[in-house]
């Protein structure tokens, strides 16, 4: 703003205008990179070349024999040094809690920020990210250390830090919606692997075609960028978005319960594979140990040592040994194994289930057809007053016991008395 001088005192102020500029582009790579060209499919998928190898563990990798036991299995995941490591260190903290009544050593210890997942059953906890194979077994996993970490916890590197081992084989990955991503798949894909996953419609780069388009039950649409990766919309209950680097928009037939319904064969292949983290988080509810605890760390420990190793070596011991055994009959023997105590002490199942439960059921049929006397009352009042006026003082019912011998006509107030 400028002000033209004048020696009257009537001066007039006259003001300058303001100029707008338009912003010049050195270059045009962010016009580009904000403009992405989509196509319809074409089924130019990359050509990476399938994992072949058989499924399963390679044997002469592994000291084992068709007879192991259970323990040996184990001792694979958490050998003896670990477990005297764990030891050492247990005994050192106990001893410095007696001298000075508080550990310095927990001082330089990082914090792991509990996480709030309204999504799950257990609200709050130490969250772990997991890679697991098709039958559970948990390959890789990597503990959520906070915040001060935000870097190292994008789901981009979490998956290619998990995937580390895995490059350059042909294998096929499967992710929710944290994890896929436009940036994901095009890292994956240099890496020679494929990725399948649902999508959240917010993410950066998606198809604006595929996001904005109205779909009835049934419809699909699917969009195909240079580097041959689709994603696809297709309307169910409600939306479904998905991203694969193998996939087109063909659709297969699924025998459902209504009948034959048509569905993409993306989605049919992601059901398949996302099965593997939820048969892990399964089994390891079994006979969980976890109990509820302030300390994070013993929660870790425990989920770590005591669910994921043992769930591993269970997995091991059946493909090796290729015997038909629960996971809580495992747990059992290994139980014993690290107790050092015999089968013979563990106290029988049969034990806590030999005391009969008894239970008062309602007989079927017509009421007038199946009531009775109560047994306990009618005893007490022919006691005292003799059987003809029992029978007018006593009251009839269609409650018996199913467990007591002869299965007797009792009312409530009797049946709590007697049982």
């Amino acid at each position: 703003m400028s002000v033209h001088d004048s020696e009257s005192d009537n001066s007039e102020v006259i003001f300058a205008r303001r100029r707008y500029r338009a912003p010049i582009f050195s270059s045009s790579e962010e016009e580009e990179e904000s403009v992405e060209e989509w196509s319809d499919p074409s089924g130019n998928q990359p050509n990476i070349l399938p994992f072949v190898s058989p499924s399963g563990f390679v044997m002469d990798d592994i000291s084992l024999r068709s007879d192991a036991e259970v323990e040996h299995c184990y001792e694979l995941f958490v050998p003896d040094t670990l477990v005297e490591e764990i030891v050492v260190q247990t005994n050192f903290y106990a001893s410095q809690q007696v001298e000075t009544g508080c550990s310095k050593r927990l001082q330089k210890w990082a914090p792991t920020n509990k996480q709030y997942l309204k999504q799950k059953r257990h609200k709050y906890g130490v969250k772990i990210y997991k890679l697991c194979c098709e039958s559970g077994y948990t390959y890789a996993f990597r503990v959520y250390a906070g915040k001060s970490f935000e870097e190292e916890n994008t789901p981009t590197k979490i998956v290619m830090f998990l995937c580390r081992d895995l490059f350059h084989k042909g294998h096929t990955l499967y992710t929710d919606n944290w994890y896929t991503s436009l940036e994901l798949a095009e890292n994956l894909i240099d890496k020679n692997v494929h990725l399948v996953g649902t999508l959240r419609s917010n993410r950066r780069r998606n198809p604006p075609q595929v996001i904005s388009k109205k779909l009835k039950r049934g419809e699909a649409i699917a969009k195909q960028n240079k580097k041959g990766i689709t994603i696809l919309k297709w309307k169910d209950k409600r939306d479904i978005l998905v991203l694969s680097t193998k996939h087109s928009s063909e659709m297969v037939n699924v025998q459902s319960r209504s009948g034959n319904k048509l569905k993409p064969k993306i989605i049919v292949d992601y059901n398949r594979g996302k099965a593997a983290v939820d048969l892990s988080d399964q089994m390891n509810g079994y006979n969980s140990p976890l109990r509820r605890s302030l300390k994070w760390y013993r929660k870790l420990a425990i989920e770590l040592l005591l669910n994921t190793a043992v769930l591993n070596s269970f997995i091991l011991f059946k493909n090796i040994t290729t015997k038909r055994i629960s996971i809580t009959e495992f747990r059992k023997k290994l139980a014993v194994y690290l107790t050092n105590c015999k089968e013979a002490d563990v106290p029988s199942s049969s034990i806590a289930t030999s005391k009969k439960r008894h239970n008062l059921q309602t007989k079927p049929g017509r009421v007038s057809a199946v009531r009775k006397y109560c047994k306990s009352c009618y005893e007490e009042n022919a006691a005292q007053s003799g059987r003809k006026i029992a029978q007018n003082l006593t009251k009839q019912v269609i409650t018996f016991c199913d467990t007591c011998e002869g299965q007797p006509f009792l009312c409530l107030p009797c049946f709590n008395k007697i049982h």
